[in-house]
């Protein structure tokens, strides 16, 4: 089964873990911070606005830094929930980046010329697992 990384705000925490369940109900497995185990040390920084003052070169940031980038690196798809900040953002630009294949999911702000590289972008986490369902290359 393919390996999804899912992206996300703090702030939209519960739309991220709804999609999360959402591809686990159709036996896609994923990577995404809502779920993911942090040493003591980088969990403070992983919590919501844990990170917003810290420096930059800390051990902390690195750590986190390191592993969400390997996590990115190894998964085979990527979906961004909406509303994000600019840190998921940055993730799903590199993942595009990577040739990884990417969606979004969630409402849309306001048109953004550079979300054409999302295959898709329904509102909600029933449309985003419908269209992955019903794609043979995530299966």
């Amino acid at each position: 089964m393919s390996e999804f990384f899912v992206a996300g705000s703090w702030r939209n925490r519960a739309a991220v873990l709804t999609v999360v369940e959402a591809l686990e109900s159709i036996g896609v497995s994923s990577y995404s911070f809502v779920r993911t185990e942090y040493d003591e040390d980088a969990a403070a920084l992983a919590a919501p606005g844990g990170a917003d003052n810290a420096a930059l070169d800390s051990t902390e940031v690195r750590k986190l830094f390191e592993q969400d980038l390997a996590a990115l690196r190894a998964a085979e798809h990527f979906v961004l929930v909406l509303p994000a900040g600019a840190a998921a953002h940055t993730e799903a630009g590199i993942a595009f980046g990577l040739g990884k294949r990417c969606w979004a999911v969630g409402p849309v702000d306001r048109s953004e010329t550079l979300y054409r590289f999302f295959e898709a972008m329904p509102a909600h986490a029933v449309g985003l697992v419908k269209h992955i369902a019903a794609l043979s290359a995530v299966r």
